[in-house]
């Protein structure tokens, strides 16, 4: 990702520049390499505001945050545009496999579905793709979707992880050990 940074009326210490992209580097999961982040900071009086738009050859989204703290601004931001490509990613995913019930990865196009014993039969297979989350990546991820669980990679550990939305708003997350 290209961040481009720049503060309106105000310098940017690199204090916040690093800040910044260490916020807004989650949305890597989302966007392409080739995306490009700009990113404007102002200063009003006692008002702190960010203003944000990430483009990709996909889609493009933007927001802004005002308070009273730029750090708050900045992370509230955060959360609202990773909200944001979560919903446009989803409805993506979900435009691309609404064609036909049964989905096969490339490699198994070929092979058949063995029939279960227990009479119902499989009519989805999906193939995970992607790059390893941390399990903070996953939550942002799950919470744009209208999905309740999510299945990823944990990109510390390695393994294959299961989180699930739990009805008061909370996470679950199940890994093998």
């Amino acid at each position: 990702m290209k961040f481009i940074i720049t503060g309106r009326r105000m310098d940017v210490s690199r204090g916040i520049n690093l800040y910044i992209r260490k916020r807004f580097k989650k949305w890597s999961t989302f966007l392409e390499n080739n995306a490009e982040v700009h990113v404007v900071l102002m200063e009003e009086g006692y008002r702190q505001g960010v203003e944000a738009i990430a483009k990709d050859t996909r889609y493009s989204v933007s927001g802004r945050q005002i308070t009273k703290d730029m750090r708050q601004s900045i992370d509230l931001l955060a959360e609202k545009i990773g909200r944001q490509l979560a919903r446009k990613h989803e409805k993506l995913i979900d435009s691309k496999t609404s064609g036909s019930r049964v989905r096969l990865p490339r490699e198994e196009a070929g092979k058949k579905i063995p029939e279960p014993k227990t009479g119902g039969r499989v009519v989805e297979v999906v193939s995970l793709e992607g790059k390893p989350m941390t399990q903070e990546e996953a939550a942002l991820q799950l919470q744009g979707l209208r999905r309740t669980f999510l299945v990823y990679e944990d990109a510390e550990t390695g393994q294959t992880a299961v989180m699930l939305k739990r009805p008061d708003g909370n996470f679950k997350l199940i890994v093998k050990e």
